[in-house]
């Protein structure tokens, strides 16, 4: 065992320092000095010497006396991080793996305003399986499987709206939308491939709006089903969504 009156490592310290900030991350406010001891199993006086040198750095602010909270700083990288985040980059992986596992060409839509926009599709090729970029094809979000597959954040009355503009029948769309939303994937006829069927699931970002989806046509299945869902997720993942977070719109 590591002499405990020995000065803590570098590798110590950022341990620590994780452990601090992942306490102060679970309360929604301030916190005392004496909490965030017991939770992390630091002794008072190492807390606080790590807290007030996150404070130093804006990661930690003080609340009052002998309280902290999360600083704005971290809010300022995680901003920085979120901008950089590219839907097709994040996507590519995920999707690589789904095209393996199901052996079907998978395709990741973008939301854009009042449309679903098909971005790019994967394809096997000599080199494995690649992304291709495809030419722009657009549908409004009540016209298609993909589309409704959008639409599991959207009140009665968007959805309302957005069927008076399209001419789709609002009782039809909501429907698919409780499914999408019970299933976590929406099953339906392929609009662009007469006779095929489509599944779908949404793509959610860190503050829960979906951003896109990843849709296949292929005979639905279960099992086909819970691989789309699962891919979904994993990419929501990447782009800051938590799972669970994806809650319906009333």
């Amino acid at each position: 065992m590591n002499d405990p009156k020995s000065p803590p490592t570098s590798i110590q310290v950022m341990s620590r320092m994780f452990a601090l900030l992942d306490t102060l991350a679970q309360g929604q406010e301030a916190v005392s000095l004496k909490y965030i001891s017991a939770q992390t199993g630091l002794h008072p006086s190492t807390a606080h010497r790590i807290l007030n040198d996150l404070a130093v750095g804006r990661y930690v602010e003080r609340a009052g006396p002998g309280s902290y909270r999360l600083g704005l700083r971290l809010l300022e990288l995680g901003n920085l991080v979120r901008t950089r985040l590219d839907l097709r980059e994040e996507a590519a992986k995920p999707m690589q793996d789904l095209h393996r596992q199901l052996g079907l060409p998978i395709s990741l839509y973008a939301r854009q305003d009042h449309e679903a926009v098909l971005l790019t599709r994967t394809a096997q090729e000599r080199h494995g399986i690649q992304l291709q970029r495809v030419s722009t094809q657009r549908s409004g979000l009540t016209e298609s499987v993909v589309g409704r597959s959008m639409l599991s954040k959207d009140s009665a009355a968007q959805i309302h709206h957005l069927c008076q503009q399209s001419g789709q029948r609002p009782e039809a769309v909501s429907l698919d939308v409780q499914q999408l939303r019970q299933n976590g994937v929406l099953v339906g006829p392929d609009e662009s491939l007469v006779g095929q069927s489509c599944t779908a699931a949404p793509l959610y970002n860190d503050a829960g709006l979906v951003v896109g989806a990843l849709a296949i046509s292929a005979p639905p299945n279960p099992e086909l089903s819970q691989a789309v869902r699962e891919a979904s997720e994993r990419i929501s993942t990447q782009l800051g969504w938590t799972v669970g977070d994806a809650s319906a719109t009333a």
